[in-house]
């Protein structure tokens, strides 16, 4: 899948803004997404779309920042985190100048938070 020009200036303005703040973002084509914290570092999947590939780098950045130090680490300690990584990295995007699509980006965070909860079965 060919990106855009449009699509390049996204991510180089998340990227900018993770070296700005002496963080590497990774675009891999590993499995998981994450943070490696002893390397300063945002590993992001590349083998999704682009709008899921941005908004997870966003979501991560979200994580990176976040301050949210609960005592436990309880189930319902990682959904609030979960759902307050994806408002900070909404807010990054804000600030550096990226549109957000709300409807993709609301249904990709229900159902990566999704994953946290466990559905009753009906």
């Amino acid at each position: 899948m060919q990106i855009t020009k449009k699509q390049e200036e996204e991510i180089e303005k998340v990227r900018e803004f993770l070296e700005d703040n002496g963080i590497e973002l990774d675009l891999s084509l590993e499995d998981e997404n994450y943070i490696d914290y002893n390397e300063s570092k945002i590993v992001v999947h590349i083998g999704q779309p682009h709008k899921h590939i941005l908004y997870t780098a966003l979501h991560e950045i979200g994580h990176y920042f976040n301050d949210f130090l609960p005592a436990s680490n309880s189930h319902a300690a990682v959904v609030i985190e979960e759902v307050l990584a994806w408002d900070l990295g909404k807010d990054v995007a804000a600030t550096i100048g990226i549109e957000i699509d709300e409807e993709v980006w609301n249904d990709l965070m229900v159902e990566c938070i999704g994953k946290y909860i466990k559905y009753p079965t009906i």
